[in-house]
């Protein structure tokens, strides 16, 4: 839960993960260009988020970036909730897929 305190306690998820951004560094990411690979490890989720703008951010930012991905997609506090390890990707994950299919994912698990 700590991984995810410098934002509002609660912040609702996007609808439109097609239309939606999230802006960190002055740079705005569409959540549509987002990939995620994930593992359930005790049942709660590592996240593995990349953005093709990540390879032009510092470690910090990406960081913030990838926080703020998983915020706008879950919402918080489920984001907090369910996810354990967020780890910012400047490649392209294994077996990745959209963010739609994680979220799809993360309601499937927590009813």
């Amino acid at each position: 839960m700590a991984m995810f305190r410098k934002k509002p306690a609660v912040q609702p998820a996007v609808e439109d993960l097609d239309t939606a951004s999230v802006v960190v560094a002055g740079h705005d990411l569409a959540l549509r260009e987002v990939v995620v690979g994930a593992r359930v490890d005790r049942g709660r989720l590592g996240v593995e988020v990349h953005h093709p703008v990540f390879a032009e951010l510092g470690p910090d930012h990406r960081d913030e970036a990838a926080k703020a991905v998983l915020a706008a997609t879950l919402g918080l506090p489920l984001a907090a909730q369910v996810v354990a390890e967020v780890i910012p990707a400047t490649h392209t994950p294994i077996d990745s897929f959209g963010l739609p299919a994680l979220r799809s994912f993360v309601e499937s698990i927590t009813g």
